[in-house]
């Protein structure tokens, strides 16, 4: 048990000036050539250790790549480590706030959602690779677009996550060091209200504003939340008008919808689209999907292996412990496909998609420990 754990923590400086290297490269979702590097130091990383890996792509964009070690040829000896390499932050930011490490905790944009997750996968293949079971399988996907619901990666998350039995997701570990064992799903809105032009003074009954609509429908939009069916709505960005004197011709908002599986998502859904197509003033509205993440639910075999990995963390004097959590991940993905997940196994840390971002360098040597011993009793 302590093997893996000794090797690691023989490479830890080196995986701290890596880390130093991931969090330096703006990689928001849709900054293509951020994330492209990225995915391209993982690429170098691999090749050098002589590890195959491959390039996958969403039309004439890379947007994954995948690297394993051993080919089963059955599912069940196949395991899958799950990591996305984009951010939620905009381009300079990294410029702006780099890595830094303070009394044994790291900052910087995306240090802990997920690079510290993404890089710690990539040196649990490579000891795969020199101490692992040669009976098992170890594949890592590593993705650009997870943030936004994965629009163009979602394919090849799929396609890894059903030919495997066993998906661990490198999320950040809760600032408690938890795992998570269960996650709403999500649906990102778009919402657009066409009114009509007039000037707010002379002709102001000619108008129809689209502020004033989308207004309305805020109002009844935000009363949608539920403690007791644990859904939440919120509307996170809104536009319109084109200037202060005129009724508003346009408006637009974005809606984040957050549920705890598929049957309330549809109900949802209805009551979302009945509030916005209700339109009374003679405007027009229109209302698209933008991003949907499905909900993690555990299944009997994800429970198994949630309670396989907590043992093992016993073992190592972690009390390590399974708990739900509102946000979204590619978890969802994999446990629609029918494999054993367990999501959250990254380095703890906190902070998530705030300047305040921050992971425990501590913590990467227990948690990578755990869940490579974890992987060698599988199967």
């Amino acid at each position: 048990m302590k093997e893996f754990e000794t090797w690691f923590q023989g490479q830890f400086d080196q995986y701290v000036k890596d880390l130093e290297t991931l969090v330096n490269i703006d990689s928001g979702s849709r900054d293509q050539e951020g994330v492209r590097q990225v995915l391209a130091w993982l690429e170098t990383f691999f090749k050098q250790r002589n590890i195959p890996c491959e390039r996958h792509h969403h039309g004439e964009t890379w947007v994954a790549l995948s690297a394993s070690v051993g080919e089963a040829a059955a599912r069940e000896k196949n395991i899958l480590l799950l990591g996305h390499c984009d951010t939620v932050f905009p381009a300079g930011e990294a410029a702006r706030r780099p890595f830094k490490v303070k009394d044994g905790i790291g900052y910087g944009p995306g240090v802990t959602d997920m690079k510290a997750g993404v890089l710690m996968n990539a040196y649990l293949l490579h000891a795969w690779q020199l101490m692992g079971r040669q009976d098992m399988a170890l594949s890592c996907l590593f993705t650009s677009d997870e943030e936004i619901a994965s629009p163009r990666s979602a394919e090849a998350v799929a396609a890894f996550s059903t030919r495997s039995a066993y998906v661990f997701n490198s999320e950040p570990g809760r600032p408690n060091g938890n795992v998570v064992i269960g996650r709403r799903g999500g649906v990102f809105f778009g919402l657009e209200i066409q009114g009509r032009a007039a000037h707010a003074g002379n002709n102001f009954y000619e108008g129809i504003s689209a502020i004033s609509s989308l207004a309305d429908k805020i109002r009844q939009i935000d009363q949608l939340t539920s403690r007791e069916d644990d859904v939440t709505v919120s509307v996170g960005l809104i536009r319109g008008g084109v200037s202060v004197n005129t009724v508003a011709p346009h408006a637009s908002a974005e809606i984040d919808l957050r549920v705890p599986d598929m049957a309330q998502r549809d109900r949802y859904y209805t009551l979302i689209g009945d509030i916005c197509r209700d339109n009374p003033r003679g405007e027009t509205s229109s209302l698209t999907i933008k991003g949907e993440f499905q909900s993690f639910v555990q299944s009997d075999a994800s429970k198994r292996l949630a309670e396989m990995y907590l043992s093992t963390s016993v073992k190592h004097g972690l009390m390590v412990q399974g708990q739900f959590t509102g946000g979204c991940s590619d978890a969802g993905i994999a446990s629609t496909c029918g494999a054993a997940v367990i999501c959250a196994v990254g380095p703890s840390g906190g902070g998530y998609h705030t300047e305040d971002e921050y992971v425990d360098l501590g913590s990467v040597v227990p948690k990578a420990s755990i869940l490579f011993n974890t992987m060698k009793q599988l199967g």
